[in-house]
C-alpha cells in the first residue's frame, strides 16, 4: 500500500525520497535503513552476479548457467585452458565483448556513489565485467576478488606480464557481427592457436586476468579485504545480488557479524530456507532486483540515481 504524505512527515522522510510504493518496500525498513546507513561510520559489502542481471549479463544460475551447452564452470579451470585455449577464449571473449556492450545500472551507480559520499565504505566484489569501474566507484575503496575481464596476464607463471585491454583484444578472437556464440548451433570463428593472443616478453600463451577455480586469490587482494575488516567496528553489511549461505559470503558475513554489523541483503529470491535462516533478528532482506532495491534503499542518503543504461 503506498505511504501517506502524513506518514512520510511522521517517520521524518520526505515523500519523494521514500521507497516506490510498487516495489512493495516498507516504508518503515526504509526510514530505519536509511538512518543507520547516514550515522555508520564503516559499511562492508560484499557484490555478485545478481546486480549485473539486468543489464543482460548472465549469471550462470538456473536456465542460463549453458555456454554453448557447457557449464561454464567446467572451463574455468587453468588446466582446461592447457587442454583447449581456444575454446576458453571464445567463452571469455563473449563475456567481454558482452561487458563492454553493457552499461551500469542504477544499482551500479548508487553503490559507487555512496562509496563517492562515504569513505568508510568498502565493498568485496565477486564480478568481473568491469561496471562498477565504469559507474565511478573509486577503486581504493573495493576488491576484486575474481579478478577483471578486461586485463589479460602471461600464462607463464615465471613471467609477470599483465595488460589492459578491451574487446576485441585481436583480429582472431572477433565475433562476427549479430553471431550469439553461446549458442551450440552457432559456429564458433575457425582459428587456431597460433591466432591467440602471445606474450610479448616470452611469446607464452597470454590468458584472462580472473582467478579460476582452484587458483587462490591474490594475496595483495585479501591483505587489503583483512586490513579493512581489523580496523574496528563494522556497523554495516550490504550483501547484493548474491547468496548468504556459500563461500565467501559466509565467511563474510559472520566476520561482520563478529565486527558488530547488522546484515542488509539484496536479492530476487527469498524462498531459500537455509538463506533466510542466515538473517537475524534487525537484518532486512530486500526482495527484487538488485539493480533497483540497491537505488531505492540508497536514495535517501544519495538521493536519486539512474543508470547508464536510461
Amino acid at each position: 500500500m503506498a505511504s501517506s504524505p502524513r506518514l512520510n512527515q511522521e517517520a521524518g522522510t520526505a515523500k519523494s525520497d521514500a521507497p516506490n510504493p510498487d516495489l512493495g518496500l516498507s516504508l518503515e525498513a526504509f526510514t530505519e535503513f536509511t538512518d543507520l546507513v547516514k550515522r555508520s561510520p564503516r559499511i562492508f559489502a560484499l557484490i555478485g552476479a545478481g546486480l549485473s542481471a539486468s543489464c543482460g549479463l548472465a549469471t550462470f544460475r538456473g536456465e542460463d548457467r549453458l555456454w554453448r551447452g557447457l557449464e561454464p564452470a567446467d572451463l574455468g579451470w587453468a588446466s582446461k585452458f592447457d587442454e583447449d585455449p581456444v575454446l576458453v577464449w571464445w567463452l571469455f571473449t563473449d563475456r567481454m565483448m558482452r561487458s563492454q556492450r553493457a552499461k551500469p545500472n542504477a544499482g551500479h551507480v548508487a553503490l559507487a556513489k555512496l562509496a563517492e559520499q562515504h569513505p568508510g565504505f568498502f565493498a568485496v566484489n565477486q564480478n568481473v565485467d568491469g561496471l562498477l569501474h565504469r559507474s565511478g566507484f573509486p577503486p581504493s575503496q573495493i576488491a576484486q576478488i575474481h579478478g577483471d575481464l578486461f586485463s589479460i596476464k602471461c600464462s607463464n607463471k615465471d613471467c609477470d606480464y599483465v595488460a589492459n585491454v578491451t574487446y576485441p583484444i585481436n583480429k582472431g578472437l572477433t565475433i562476427p557481427e549479430g553471431a550469439d556464440i553461446s549458442d551450440a548451433n552457432v559456429p564458433l570463428p575457425n582459428i587456431s592457436r597460433e591466432d591467440l593472443p602471445h606474450c610479448p616478453k616470452c611469446n607464452h600463451l597470454l590468458r584472462p586476468n580472473v582467478v579460476w577455480f582452484g587458483e587462490s586469490i591474490k594475496q595483495e587482494t585479501l591483505d587489503r579485504i583483512y586490513a579493512f575488516q581489523s580496523i574496528g567496528a563494522i556497523d554495516l553489511m550490504l550483501v547484493v545480488g548474491t547468496s548468504c549461505v556459500v563461500l565467501p559470503a559466509s565467511m563474510y558475513i559472520k566476520s561482520a557479524r563478529l565486527a558488530g554489523a547488522r546484515v542488509a541483503m539484496f536479492n530476487l529470491d527469498d524462498s531459500d530456507e537455509s538463506e533466510m535462516a542466515e538473517l537475524y533478528r534487525g537484518d532486512w532482506f530486500f526482495k527484487g532486483d538488485a539493480a533497483v532495491t540497491v537505488a531505492e534503499m540508497l536514495k535517501g542518503v544519495i538521493g536519486n540515481v539512474v543508470g547508464h543504461d536510461r
